[in-house]
């Protein structure tokens, strides 16, 4: 299957399949750092105003990657839970998403979005910056934690 097979739609923060992704990605976490550098999010705070989630889903209905937007003030928003199951990495599907998540916050009239991700995280830290996004120094939660990278990208309007 191509990830042109998978198609990103709006996800329930509900949604078992979303469960799922959310756990396995809490996992993966889990095997890289230490407890208190695992920042996870209510997934009903995912369906709140200006927030929203997407996910991957295979033909067959398989929810197989996921992103959401999580509202930090009218003029900003941070990229929460991008994850793509490890048999569909490398394949342009995590860029997907953050295109997606990206256009849907300039929809919401977001100017800019924040994230971060941690320094065993390469792919990750690759793929965002190649999307623009700059590092910044760790803001709220991330502040004092010496595994997170914080990232921003300002948002062209209309």
């Amino acid at each position: 299957m191509t990830t042109d097979e998978v198609r990103i739609e709006p996800g329930d923060p509900g949604d078992p399949a979303f469960v799922r992704l959310h756990e396995a990605l809490d996992r993966e976490l889990g095997e890289l750092y230490p407890a208190d550098s695992i920042y996870s999010v209510e997934p009903d705070k995912l369906d709140a105003p200006g927030c929203c989630l997407l996910l991957g889903r295979t033909a067959d209905g398989e929810a197989v990657a996921c992103g959401a937007l999580r509202r930090l003030s009218a003029e900003q928003a941070e990229i929460k839970r991008m994850y793509v199951e490890p048999e569909y990495r490398g394949k342009s599907l995590g860029r997907r998403i953050l295109e997606e998540l990206e256009a849907r916050a300039v929809a919401f009239g977001y100017r800019s979005l924040r994230l971060e991700t941690g320094e065993m995280q390469p792919a990750a830290v690759g793929l965002y910056r190649s999307f623009g996004y700059v590092q910044i120094p760790c803001y709220n939660e991330y502040a004092y934690d010496p595994h997170s990278l914080c990232f921003e990208k300002k948002l062209q309007q209309g």
